[in-house]
Order: structure tokens, then sequence, then C-alpha cells
């Protein structure tokens, strides 16, 4: 915690925004599927959940743009307001006797929407607030700090999920109000935009164009949304696999079966997060972000395709170690590689453009999931090696252009 408290204020209260907002996550929306599907069906939870990632896709894009025009800060607020609003709305959608699903999709549509106002434009402030020689440090400190929040938070939703709907809508409400209080309140602004006249001044289309003719950015987004194809196989395949092929065990007297295995999996990744990322970290600090990005997403691919060749206990246990291992490593190279190749006068926008990476890795990951029947666990680690390999390929012209300029 050292690192921490060494930090700007900024930063430290971003950090503690994410813990709230990661926290949220746990406590409730990683259960939202399972509300839907209760109360709407499989087939509109699908159509929902679809709405729900173009809506935070476009809220990533809104807030990258009006970041860079209007500041950090305000985006910031406006953000926290409109998850206010929708917490507001979730309890009374729900209130004993009175449960409407529809309302309650609007109430966490908001609520989505509005936290990746927060996430987006926050996450310009940390680059803002940080420089090159603590800037891993926050990364992982925040990589930390969400993986610690969803730890907490889903063993409170596994506890009062069932019985207690409207305890945990409450405990929401609580998390967003002092995420309010310390944007609007405690937080100050860390970019003060160059005002420009009307005829000067970019718009939103204009701004991003920018952005997507930067060719060496491009390129290494090909390589992150590669290596984040790799990372959505946990909520896509995995789970499938899991499901399908793993051979049911008993220890003391505890049925071991596929959804309870990807749980000890989930759970096995966010403790060796929090225990292992401070260590890992200083071991590391001498490498470059190129090679963390090579070495850490090898690993992952390597982790999770060994999950997928295997079906018992064991070595889907000693997988999922090796598949964390990379991952700790990963998630603040690629970060703060990303930062050394954005054009610093449009921090935003190009934060923006990196809201793309989830919802097209999703989409990709998910039709992996339609067509594994005929391709078989073994066809989808092969399509996992061939996407790590092109990632490294993507990530080293990426570098190497960059260096040259």
């Amino acid at each position: 915690m050292k690192e921490f408290w060494n930090l700007d204020k900024n930063l430290q209260l971003r950090l503690g925004i994410v813990f709230l907002g990661a926290f949220s996550y746990g406590t409730v929306f990683s259960s939202m599927t399972i509300y839907y599907n209760q109360h709407l069906g499989s087939a509109i939870t699908g159509i929902l959940l679809a709405l729900s990632a173009v809506a935070t896709f476009v809220a990533g894009i809104l807030s990258g743009f009006f970041a860079d025009r209007n500041g950090r800060k305000p985006v910031m607020v406006f953000g926290t307001v409109i998850q206010l609003l929708g917490a507001l709305l979730a309890i009374a959608s729900n209130l004993p006797g009175h449960v409407n699903p529809w309302s309650t999709f609007i109430a966490f549509l908001l609520i989505s929407f509005g936290y990746n106002l927060v996430i987006t434009a926050g996450n310009a402030m940390i680059i803002d607030a940080s420089n090159a020689e603590n800037r891993k440090v926050v990364f992982m400190l925040d990589y930390w700090a969400q993986n610690l929040s969803v730890i907490l938070g889903a063993a409170l939703s596994a506890w009062l999920f069932r019985p207690a709907f409207e305890a945990l809508l409450v405990i929401l409400l609580l998390t967003v109000l002092v995420s309010f209080f310390l944007t609007t309140f405690v937080m100050t602004e860390t970019f003060r935009p160059i005002v420009k006249a009307k005829e000067e001044a970019e718009n939103i289309f204009q701004a991003y164009k920018t952005v997507l003719q930067d060719k060496t950015y491009m390129i290494f987004m090909g390589a992150n949304i590669a290596t984040t194809f790799i990372i959505m196989q946990f909520d896509n395949f995995l789970p499938v696999h899991l499901s399908n092929s793993f051979k049911t065990i008993t220890f003391f007297g505890f049925e071991i079966y596929g959804q309870r295995m990807l749980t000890i999996y989930l759970i096995l990744a966010c403790v060796l997060v929090v225990l292992l990322m401070t260590t890992l970290n200083r071991l590391t600090k001498d490498w470059s972000h190129q090679k963390g990005f090579i070495w850490g997403s090898l690993f992952m691919a390597i982790g999770m395709i060994f999950s997928f060749l295997t079906t018992t206990f064991t070595p889907i246990f000693i997988a999922g170690i090796v598949y964390t291992l990379g991952e700790i490593v990963y998630t603040p190279s690629v970060q703060t590689l990303g930062v050394d190749l954005m054009n610093p006068e449009k921090i935003g926008s190009y934060n923006g453009v990196a809201a793309i990476k989830m919802p097209i890795a999703s989409i990709l990951a998910g039709l992996l999931v339609s067509i594994s029947p005929m391709i078989k666990a073994t066809g989808v680690s092969l399509v996992l090696a061939l996407t790590e390999v092109l990632a490294i390929i993507l990530v080293l012209v990426a570098v190497n252009r960059h260096q040259k300029t």
C-alpha cells in the first residue's frame, strides 16, 4: 500500500471509485443475467445483454470526446449523476410486491452508461496525473483494486442475491452516492482544454478520424483486441467446456461439477491477483512494456488452451494458475504501452477508441462458441494459439513503428 499513498490525490480518488464500481459489479451486475432470465426468459435476456454492450460502447466513445473537449471532471460528475438516477430507478422497480423487470433493465442500462462515462474519462485522468515512472504502478493498483472488490462483492452477492435483492440495490445506491461525493466535491480537474474558435473546433467524427488514421496505434489495437479475445474465453467457451466436459469429483463430501469448477477458477484468479500482484510487479519492474505484453499474453494463452484440452480438476487448477500469472504481468504492461503510443493532445479520444476492444472481442468470442460444436475443444485451442501469434506479431510491428518515429 506504500505505492498508493505516494500517488497524486486524484489518482487515489480514481482508484477508490474503481473499487466501488467493481464492488457494485460483483454484488449486483454479475447476477443480473440470472435476474433477467428468471423474469423475462433466455431469448429476451440475450437481446438485453447485447443492448447493454452497445450502450457501454457508445458511452466510451462520447466520454472520450467530451473529456478532451470539456475536461475530465465534468464528464465524470455527469456520469455519476446518471448512475444515481439509475440506482434510484432500480430500487423503485423492485419494491416488495411491485417488481418490474423492464424498468429494472432501463435502470441498469443507465448505471452501466454512466459508469462507462466515468471510467473512460477517469482513464484519461490517470494518464494526466501519472508519469512514466509510476504509471505502470497505477495501472497495477487499478487492476488489484478491481479484483479485490469483485471478491468481496461476489461473496456478498452469493449471500444476499436470492433472499435480499433489495438490500443489494441499497448497497449499490450507497456506493454511487459515495462516488458522486468524491467526484463532485473532492476531486480536482487534471486537464484544461484549449478553447478554440467555433470554426476550428473538431466535431466528434473529426476527433475520432484523427485517431483512426494513427496507423501505429491501430496496429496496437489489433494486438490488444486479439489478447482481449483470449481473455473473453473466461466468459464464453470456458463455461461451455467445463459444463459439458468436466469430470465431476467429490472433495470431502463436496461435489465439484462444471459450474462449481468455473467458480473455483474465478476465485483462484482473483485471489492470486490480490496476493501476487505487488510481488510480480516488483520482479518484472525492469521489463519493457513490450516484453510484459508478450510474456504475459503468452502465459494467458497457454493457461487457457491447457484448460480446454483437459477435463479433470488438478490440470485445470494448474492451468488457472498459469493463466492468472500471465494476466497479472500482461494487464499493467498493455495499459502502459497503450499510453506510450497515444497522442498526448487527444488522450480522451484515444481512450474512447480503446473502448472498442471489448465489444469486438466479445462478438468474436461469441462466434467461436457458436462454431465450437464443429471444431471441438482442440479446434478452439488452435484458434487461440493462432490468435496469440497474431497478437505478438502486431505488437512488435506497432512498437517498431513507434520507435522509428
